[in-house]
């Protein structure tokens, strides 16, 4: 299930990670996202994430950082690092990486909220 990243008053950055799967599933792939995605949640600097991929293996990720410092830490970081090389080894056929400063942002939303 989807979720939109926390509200936070900008400025802050999105570093947009678009990328195409190679055909072979594997759940290497599956479990190493989602350890990357909770590495990233511990990471100082570190705001919140978006991700969806589509039946056409094309996936967005955007995560979203308090500022350039921690997206270079967290690139860096060395299990990170090792999820980098194997998504270019094993993982994509082709990837683009963005950085973006968000100066402003709005919103709407016609869901109602849940209690928790």
């Amino acid at each position: 299930m989807f979720e939109f990243a926390a509200d936070v008053d900008p400025p802050y950055y999105a570093v947009i990670f678009t990328s195409l799967r190679r055909r072979e599933e594997s759940d290497a792939y599956e479990q190493m996202a989602a350890r990357m995605l909770g590495l990233a949640a511990k990471q100082p600097g570190y705001l919140g994430v978006e991700s969806v991929r589509d039946p056409s293996r094309l996936g967005i990720t955007v995560s979203y950082w308090k500022d350039l410092a921690s997206i270079k830490a967290w690139k860096a970081h060395a299990d990170h690092l090792v999820a980098q090389e194997l998504g270019r080894s094993r993982w994509y056929e082709a990837f683009r990486v963005r950085i973006c400063r968000v100066e402003s942002e709005r919103s709407m939303s016609a869901i109602a909220p849940t209690e928790p």
